[in-house]
């Protein structure tokens, strides 16, 4: 009998399930930027044959404001310093990012287990922290 995975084991996939999935979304909005009309019409024609549907989005941040449950400051509670969350999922299992002062982390969770990695800083995932954060603090990019 095959033993349950504990979120140590799927926290890397998951986030790299994420990683692909914003890669896919920024080459998307990239394209469309650059794309005349008939390339326009082709790569949601493209968009729509994978299921994707980025095009139903204006752009990159539209995409994760949009999709993410939530973004919001959890306060420091005097064993763990406070951060900025990027929740993606809740429940059984949940995902998050937490933006800390001078690094990232990418949480995968499940009922009285979790784990997490660092987000390496050339990420997708780090661009998309990075823009959230930005955006809602009024930062220039």
């Amino acid at each position: 009998m095959e033993q349950e995975k504990k979120c140590a084991d799927l926290v890397q996939q998951t986030f790299d399930d994420m990683e692909a999935d914003f890669k896919a979304a920024s080459k998307f909005f990239e394209a469309m930027e650059e794309a005349t009309e008939g390339e326009a019409i082709a790569l949601i024609a493209v968009d729509k044959h994978k299921r994707d549907y980025y095009h139903e989005y204006e752009d990159l941040f539209d995409y994760v404001n949009q999709t993410a449950l939530s973004w919001d400051h959890v306060e420091a509670d005097g064993k763990d310093a406070g951060f900025y969350r990027l929740q993606f999922s809740w429940g059984g299992p949940s995902t998050e990012c937490r933006i800390y002062s001078n690094f990232t982390e990418y949480w995968y969770m499940d009922w009285f287990d979790g784990a997490s990695i660092e987000v390496p800083e050339n990420s997708y995932t780090a661009i998309v922290c990075n823009m959230m954060y930005d955006c809602a603090y009024g930062v220039e990019a």
